[in-house]
Parts: structure tokens; sequence; C-alpha cells
């Protein structure tokens, strides 16, 4: 999208770097049934949706045991929640170029949106434990789009197109987790080795490894499960909830490397997706064929394959349960 458009959108929903944000584990389910069932929906219909094998999940059979009518409504599903939670923040910016640029891998020149899921102060208060001596985080990188004032957990970027009421959700990625991991692996080979210094890591010699050690298993392994699909489903409320979009597109794995000129973690454009519903398709987003810096690109892409999660269909599906 051009950078008007995006400052606007950042401009209007940025509400300081304090947006809280709770997740549980399958929280998503409850959230996209929320949404798909905002008028009320019978549980025999909601199961022949597209949202249908949402319903095995045990939270969800839940929940759904309370609907003593057989209609699902959007106050039944949020009513559930567990006695352990994560509390995450959510801060928004931008990223991109005006110009076609691989640095950005942007479907297409322009920019995009940039939701960050932020720690909580929880894990700062492990984090500041380390005392790392330096000015920059060895878990981040100044080149992705983390946030600047929080310490950022993973991102999504989004592409818009407000006229034909679409989204793409070019990528959710993290950095933090993959370099805490290492630094764990890094930590506890120096305990092996009955107290060895010894690593690649200049910043080793800033703390000892059983506070590396400590650190990993008491802030970090619990987010290893739940980072991505914390993030989609942050997202997808984002898209639905914020901007009110109604089709949201989502690179597959195959055709994103084409795209975007990169080859980024398989799972993540492909068992993550489908975990959400999401349709495969044969055509992406027409923006992109209609935008002269992507379109040409887009042509010579044979057999493309993308994700899509349309929430019109819930409009239709309202109207035939109505009309039953």
């Amino acid at each position: 999208m051009n950078v008007k458009l995006a400052e606007e959108i950042v401009a209007c929903l940025m509400r300081g770097e304090r947006t809280k944000y709770y997740y549980f584990k399958d929280r998503y389910a409850l959230a996209m049934l929320w949404h798909y069932c905002r008028d009320g929906m019978r549980v025999g219909a909601l199961r022949q949706s597209r949202l249908g094998r949402l319903l095995s999940k045990p939270l969800v059979r839940q929940v759904l045991s309370q609907c003593g009518d057989g209609v699902v409504r959007p106050e039944n599903l949020a009513s559930y929640w567990p006695e352990r939670f994560h509390c995450y923040t959510l801060s928004l910016g931008l990223w991109g170029s005006a110009r076609s640029s691989c640095w950005y891998q942007t479907s297409r020149a322009g920019y995009n949106l940039v939701l960050q899921l932020n720690f909580s102060n929880l894990h700062d208060r492990h984090y500041r434990r380390l005392k790392l001596d330096t000015d920059c985080s060895p878990f981040d990188f100044a080149c992705h789009p983390t946030s600047r004032v929080r310490n950022t957990l993973a991102w999504s970027r989004i592409d818009l197109d407000l006229e034909s009421d679409t989204a793409l959700i070019e990528e959710v990625q993290n950095d933090w987790l993959r370099e805490a991991r290492e630094l764990y692996e890094q930590a506890k080979q120096c305990l092996e080795a009955k107290g060895s210094r010894r690593s690649g890591r200049r910043w080793y010699e800033s703390f000892p490894p059983e506070r590396a050690v400590d650190y990993f298993e008491m802030a970090i392994e619990p987010h290893l499960g739940l980072w991505s699909e914390a993030m989609l489903s942050a997202t997808i409320e984002f898209l639905l909830e914020e901007i009110g979009v109604g089709k949201i597109f989502y690179h597959s794995w195959e055709t994103g490397c084409k795209v975007k000129n990169c080859r980024p973690p398989r799972s993540v454009y492909s068992s993550l997706p489908e975990k959400f519903c999401f349709q495969r398709v044969s055509r992406g987003p027409q923006f992109l064929y209609d935008d002269r810096s992507s379109r040409r690109k887009m042509r010579k892409i044979q057999n493309q394959n993308w994700y899509l999660l349309d929430f019109k269909e819930r409009e239709d599906a309202y109207e035939k349960e109505q009309a039953a």
C-alpha cells in the first residue's frame, strides 16, 4: 500500500505501546468462531462450515456443552477463560519502500503494516537479570521490523487494499525465540564442559551460562509452542476488528518463495494457515495482478497456490441458517 494510507492507519489505530493481548493455547479457535457466529449459529450448521473442524478441540467442546439450545452465540465463546494465560502487548509499525526492493520482501512495491507481538513485563524482568553489557539486544535485529520501545517476540507484515476489502499476510516471523534457543544450547554446552566459557558468542563473557539457562527455561520456553499461533490469531483479530476487511490471503510456501524471493520456514506457510482453516486457492489477491510493480512477476508464476480466509462466507451461511 502507499505510505500515506499506511501512516494514516497507524495514526488512527496506534494507542500507545501498552495495547494488551491475552492468549492461551488454542484461543484462536474461540476467536475465529466468535467472529463467525456473531449473529448466532446452530451447532449443526457450524459443523458443516469451513471452521467445522475447530469444534473437535477440547476447549471448544467444553464451550459447546454449555449451549443448551444448540445455538452458538458470541457470549458463549467469550465465557471460556483458563487459570493460566499469557499477557502480551501489541504495537503497530511500517515496513517497506515506495520502490521495488528484494530487501523488504514485499509482494509489491509499497509499504506493509507491521503488527508486533511484544513480551510482557514478566518476561522483561527475567531478561534484565541477564545484565547484558550492550546497548542492543543479542536476540533482536535492527534491520527487522521490531518495536524500538518494547522487546518484540514476533511480528506479522500486512498489505491492504481497502477498495477490494482484501488483506494479504506477507509474513509471520520471530528472531528472539530462535536466538534465545541458540544461546541456551551454547550455555548448556558450557556447563557440560565443567564451566568452560569458550563460545562463539562474545557476550558470553558478560554473564554466567547458568543465568542464560534459567532465562530460557523460565521466560522463553513457555512461548515456543504458542508464538506463531498467537501471532496469527492477533493478526486476524486485528484485520477483522480494527481494519474491517473480509478477505484475508496468506502466502503458501511454494508460491511465496517466488513472489517474495526468499525461503522462510515451511511450517509457518503450510501447517499454520491450515490450522486456522485457511482454504487453498489458485489465485492470490487481485491487487497484486493489477499493480504495475508486481503483475509481470505474478503472470510468470505457474500453478500458484495461496491460502484464503473469507469471512464473507459467514454472512452467506448465516442467511441460509435464518432461511432454514
